[in-house]
C-alpha cells in the first residue's frame, strides 16, 4: 500500500483553504482555519504552514500548522486539534507524512492533538508518540447535535437548559448578536476578567479584540451580548467552519436576577450555529467523563452548565509529541521549553503557546 506524503499547499489551494479543511474527515475543525492561523501568524506570535497531506487512493487532508522556531534547535510544528483522520491509523498516517516534510526543513518536533477517542490513545504511544501538555483547551468536551430545524434542536437539548431559556425570556433577558466594536469587545473582556478572578489565566485585551475582529471580518465569527434592564448580564463569542462551530470564550455575572443568562446567550449561540449550517457544536471544554460528579475539578461547574445542554462528554485521546530529532527533543523537554515559556512572560507579557 502507497504511503502518505506531505506537501505544501500551492497559492489555488491557500485561497481556498476553508473549503479544504471542511472537507477533511470529521467535517474540519475552525482551529485549522484561515481565520485562526492568520491570527497566530499576526503581531509575530507563530509561523504558519499549510499543507497537504496525498493519501494515494483516499481524499486528501488539509493540516493547518503553527510553528515557532528555536535558536539552535529549529522549529517545532504543532497541528492544532489535528491532523484530521477516519480513525486513529488514519490520523497517524498523516501525522508521519507530516513529520516527514517537518523534518525535511530542519523541524525538530512536531505536537498533535487529535480529535480520536480516549481509547485511542495507546495507539499513539505505540506508534511513538509522546503524551505532552495541550495547546487547544479542550481535551474533553460537550458536542451538541444542532441539525435539524430551529425546533428541532430547541426539543432535542436537555429539560434544564429549555427550562432556563425560557425563565430567562420571561425575565426580561435578550440575547443578541452583536458587532465587535471596540466598546463592545472592551464590555465582553470586563465580563471575562469578573469571572476569572484568578482562576484562569487571561491574555492582554487588546489579543482578545484582535481575535474578535478579525474572525468578524473574515465571517467565521460572532459575539453576543446579553442585557436586562439595559444592564449587561452574559457575554460570549462563537467561531464557525463548515458543519462545525466552537464556543469560545464567555462569561456572565452572578447576581441572582440574572438567572438564565448564560443559558439564553447559549441558545443565541446555537442558534447561530444552526442559521449558518453547522451540525454540531462544541461547547469547548468540560471535565472528563471520568470526573464529571466530581465537585473538586475546576470545570465541575462549567460541565453541569454545558451537561444541561447535552449529557454526553467527549474525551479526546490526548495531545502528543512525535520527536524529530533526539537531542533537539531532549534538550527542549529538559530546559527549553521551560526557559521560552518564562522569558515569553518576561518580555513579552504573554504566554509562548
Amino acid at each position: 500500500m502507497a504511503t502518505a506524503t506531505a506537501r505544501f499547499a500551492t497559492d489555488d489551494e491557500r485561497s481556498r483553504w476553508d473549503a479544504l479543511i471542511a472537507a477533511n474527515p470529521g467535517g474540519g475543525e475552525v482551529w485549522e482555519g484561515d481565520a485562526y492561523l492568520s491570527l497566530k501568524r499576526s503581531a509575530g506570535r507563530y509561523l504558519e504552514h499549510r499543507v497537504i497531506v496525498e493519501r494515494p487512493g483516499r481524499a486528501p487532508i488539509a493540516v493547518g500548522i503553527l510553528a515557532k522556531r528555536v535558536p539552535l534547535l529549529g522549529e517545532w510544528w504543532h497541528a492544532p486539534a489535528g491532523p484530521a483522520g477516519e480513525d486513529a491509523a488514519a490520523v497517524i498516517e498523516a501525522a508521519r507524512a507530516v513529520a516527514g516534510l517537518a523534518r525535511s526543513r530542519g523541524a525538530f518536533l512536531l505536537k498533535v492533538e487529535p480529535r480520536t477517542g480516549l481509547d485511542t490513545a495507546g495507539e499513539y504511544r505505540a506508534a511513538g508518540f509522546r503524551d505532552t501538555v495541550r495547546i487547544v483547551p479542550n481535551p474533553s468536551t460537550i458536542i451538541v447535535d444542532v441539525s435539524g430545524s430551529e425546533d428541532e434542536v430547541f426539543k432535542r437539548i436537555g429539560k434544564k437548559a429549555r427550562n432556563s431559556i425560557n425563565r430567562a425570556g420571561r425575565d426580561g433577558i435578550v440575547a443578541t448578536r452583536v458587532p465587535a466594536t471596540a466598546e463592545n469587545c472592551a464590555a465582553l473582556f470586563r465580563l471575562l476578567e469578573e469571572t476569572a478572578e484568578g482562576r484562569f489565566v487571561l491574555r492582554d485585551e487588546s489579543y482578545y479584540r484582535e481575535f474578535w475582529q478579525r474572525f468578524e471580518r473574515s465571517g467565521d465569527g460572532q459575539m453576543f451580548l446579553a442585557h436586562r434592564d439595559g444592564e449587561l448580564v452574559a457575554g460570549a463569542f462563537a467561531m464557525r467552519l463548515g458543519e462545525r462551530s466552537t464556543y469560545k470564550d464567555g462569561a456572565s455575572v452572578r447576581a441572582k436576577t440574572a438567572y438564565g443568562a448564560s443559558h439564553a446567550l447559549q441558545w443565541e449561540v446555537i442558534r447561530w450555529a444552526n442559521e449558518g449550517g453547522a451540525v454540531s457544536h462544541d461547547l469547548c471544554g468540560a471535565p472528563p467523563a471520568a470526573r464529571v460528579d466530581d465537585r473538586d475539578h475546576p470545570l465541575f461547574g462549567v460541565g453541569q452548565f454545558k451537561r444541561s445542554f447535552s449529557p454526553d462528554i467527549t474525551d479526546y485521546a490526548g495531545a502528543f509529541d512525535l520527536p524529530l530529532k533526539s537531542w533537539a527533543y531532549r534538550f527542549w523537554v529538559k530546559l527549553g521549553d521551560r526557559l521560552a515559556r518564562r522569558a515569553s512572560l518576561a518580555l513579552k507579557k504573554d504566554p509562548y503557546y
